[in-house]
């Protein structure tokens, strides 16, 4: 009996320091444990779309072929520092890990950082490999994981590599669990805020109706605000309409519903000097799908504090009243044309409801206009202006109605614009 008790002890005290054992095991690998669940969470991610890509360099290995799923073709770009190329979603999406390959890489590491966000102007870093570098062993894909953000921009910043200062990427796959959540009001992917990352803009628009209204300098609570007579989304664009009679800020007999660009954190109106060598940069996706009466719309410019330049360049066009297809004109406006060269001027046409990608720039008093290819890179050069010297400017885009002052309100008198795309800068 005194053995039977003795081994029933024993077990007892085996079985206990066994579950003790077990539990001093599992708490000491709770980071491990995590680590796990969040790999699992990643890899229930699923690849992304992606919209088009862009840099701001490269000697003719171009950004598109970080898509091609060709491991021989690369974007390549020499420099240390400011070299990038950015990939645009479409819309903000949730994400959680970046797979990019390297070339040569299985004989040297790339430093890179990745940075995303729902504005190219207002980008954070989700990985830091500047100086860690990628694996220095592979050429295929490496995954680099993250906590899953809301985002429509993945920018790679390219630091060189530990041969070189070349940056040089063969492929590029995004992942994630698809529409964003709009991350801090972003607005979930269901107004134009979101889509065009509105954080440094705000809106020159209306309240009211199309037939009775009011302006505003800047549309309150911009991040949900959609409306569907002025502003709000329609495939993926956000649309910009206006009507003849309305009401417009005071220096402007012309109504508009226009964003206006602030300072990177969104708290101030921006004003930067064309004179200096700094280049000033906005790209946009935009396409005109109706013109008023006037047959002329204004869809983006330089603007100027002063009333000396005032306009200094407005893109605009000039067709029939009330124009919705066929052939415009693409017309350059505003001081430097009107007062420099004695009167606007036609550098092109288009056709209503058709998508143009343009870059407006502004560096050592010159002004220029370019024509851009699908992943945003220059083909063309439109206009250059000659020189002057505006030191107060910001960008706007939008719907501004031309030579419409004094007309009265008709439903069939209005101008209609899209934006899918809209960066600046600086």
């Amino acid at each position: 009996m005194k053995n039977y008790r003795k081994t029933l002890s024993y077990s007892f005290i085996a079985i206990t320091l066994g579950l003790f054992t077990s539990c001093t095991t599992d708490i000491e690998s709770l980071e491990q444990l995590e680590s796990i669940q969040n790999s699992d969470a990643k890899a229930s991610a699923s690849k992304l779309n992606i919209s088009s890509v862009s840099a701001n360099g490269d000697d003719g290995n171009r950004p598109s072929n970080t898509l091609d799923g060709n491991l021989n073709t690369r974007w390549s770009s020499n420099g240390r520092t400011g070299k990038y190329i950015t990939y645009d979603l479409g819309s903000s999406k949730k994400i959680s890990s970046v797979k990019l390959a390297w070339f040569k890489g299985d004989q040297r590491k790339a430093y890179f950082k990745i940075r995303v966000g729902n504005s190219t102007s207002n980008l954070f870093t989700v990985v830091d490999r500047k100086s860690q570098g990628s694996s220095g062993s592979t050429r295929q894909l490496e995954t680099y994981n993250f906590n899953e953000v809301s985002a429509r921009y993945v920018r790679i910043s390219g630091f060189g590599n530990s041969s070189n200062s070349w940056n040089s990427l063969t492929e590029t796959e995004i992942y994630g669990s698809g529409d964003g959540d709009g991350g801090g009001g972003d607005g979930g992917g269901n107004t134009p805020y979101d889509l065009l990352g509105l954080k440094n803009w705000k809106l020159n628009g209306l309240s009211g109706t199309p037939s009775n209204n009011n302006y505003v300098d800047a549309i309150p609570n911009l991040s949900s605000y959609t409306n569907n007579n002025w502003f709000f989304l329609d495939n993926n664009w956000a649309i910009f309409q206006v009507w003849a009679g309305s009401d417009t800020s005071s220096g402007s007999g012309n109504p508009r519903m226009e964003l206006r660009e602030l300072t990177a954190n969104g708290n101030n109106n921006i004003f930067w000097d064309g004179t200096t060598s700094k280049e000033h940069r906005m790209k946009w996706k935009v396409r005109v799908d109706r013109l008023p009466s006037s047959g002329k719309v204004c869809f983006g410019q330089i603007h100027d504090k002063t009333d000396f330049f005032d306009d200094v360049i407005r893109v605009q066009c000039q067709g029939n009243a009330n124009q919705t297809s066929g052939s415009v004109k693409l017309r350059i406006n505003g001081y430097v044309t009107e007062e420099l060269e004695g009167g606007g001027k036609t550098v092109g046409s288009f056709n209503l409801g058709e998508e143009m990608y343009f870059e407006l720039t502004y560096k050592n008093s010159v002004v220029k206009l370019y024509e851009l290819n699908s992943s945003g890179n220059r083909i063309k050069t439109i206009f250059t202006s000659q020189k002057a010297a505006a030191k107060q400017n910001y960008f706007k885009a939008g719907n501004y109605l031309q030579s419409m002052k004094g007309k009265s309100y008709k439903s069939s008198d209005f101008g209609r614009v899209g934006i899918s795309k809209l960066e600046v800068f600086h």
